[in-house]
Parts: C-alpha cells; sequence; structure tokens
C-alpha cells in the first residue's frame, strides 16, 4: 500500500512538474527594457551598477553623471516585475525599504511615470533620468542599455 501510495505521489510530482515547466516562460513575464535618453552617453550598465542606482546606494552613472531613476506606476505590474527580476526581491519588500528610507531622510525613492509611454517622454527630456519599459523601444531618443529576463 505505501509503495502504490508514494508511486502515485511522484506520478502527481511529475505531472506537477511538467505542467508547472510547460507554463513557465509563458507564464513569466516578457523582457523589461532598461532605458536612458539617447543623450546620455552611458552604453550599457552591470546588474549592480543598476541596483545601487534603484536602492538609492548611488545617484551617479558610473561615468560620475547624475543619475535619476524613474519607476513604473506603484501598484503596476511593470514594477513589481522589475525589481523582483533586478533584486530578487518581491514588491512588498520594495516597497518597505523605500518605506524606511524615506522615513530616515536618507534618500527618496524614485519618481514615477504612468506607463511605457510617459517614461520615454521623461526620458526623452531628461538625460540623466533612467527607467525601464515593458517593451523594446521603438522611439530612437532613448537607448536600452539592460534588458531583464
Amino acid at each position: 500500500m505505501s509503495r502504490m501510495l508514494s508511486s502515485r505521489l511522484r506520478m502527481a510530482a511529475a505531472l506537477a512538474l511538467s505542467t508547472f515547466s510547460l507554463q513557465g516562460p509563458a507564464a513569466s513575464a516578457d523582457s523589461l527594457y532598461v532605458v536612458v535618453s539617447a543623450h546620455n552617453p552611458i552604453r550599457s550598465l552591470s546588474t549592480a551598477e543598476l541596483v545601487a542606482i534603484y536602492t538609492g546606494r548611488t545617484r551617479a552613472f558610473p561615468n560620475g553623471d547624475a543619475a535619476t531613476p524613474l519607476d513604473q506606476r506603484r501598484d503596476g505590474a511593470a514594477r513589481a516585475e522589475f525589481y523582483q527580476s533586478l533584486t530578487g526581491m518581491d514588491i512588498a519588500r520594495i516597497n518597505s525599504y523605500w518605506a524606511r528610507l524615506h522615513f530616515t531622510g536618507q534618500v527618496r525613492p524614485p519618481q514615477t511615470a504612468e506607463d511605457d509611454a510617459a517614461m520615454v517622454q521623461r526620458l526623452r527630456n531628461d538625460p540623466s533620468a533612467i527607467g525601464y519599459l515593458t517593451r523594446e523601444p521603438q522611439d530612437s531618443s532613448v537607448r536600452v542599455v539592460m534588458r531583464l529576463p
């Protein structure tokens, strides 16, 4: 009896894993594109550099120029996906992190843009800004410096 139960458990686990693996890529978000103004000299960033900018540890690009990080809507899926992909932290932890820093007066969280179009508009007008988009930009006024899976 225990052998039969064990066999059924293995089959159920295998079925669950195969279902999960079939849904894995399709269920996950598409790539996010980290972008800057085309007038910004930065061509690419490392993950560590991007984490430092988006966690308030630095407000400068690697070349020393000022960096102004921009977020998508606070309650939007793109923001949650961005931080999960970049830092491995869920949005509740990120919100808590920023609340703590803001309360102590150390640093302010990134300003927000409503959606991809608003983000591109802000980036177009501010060479120090950095943001992320849910779709690859077709606008030559911005440049992709990193792609997050």
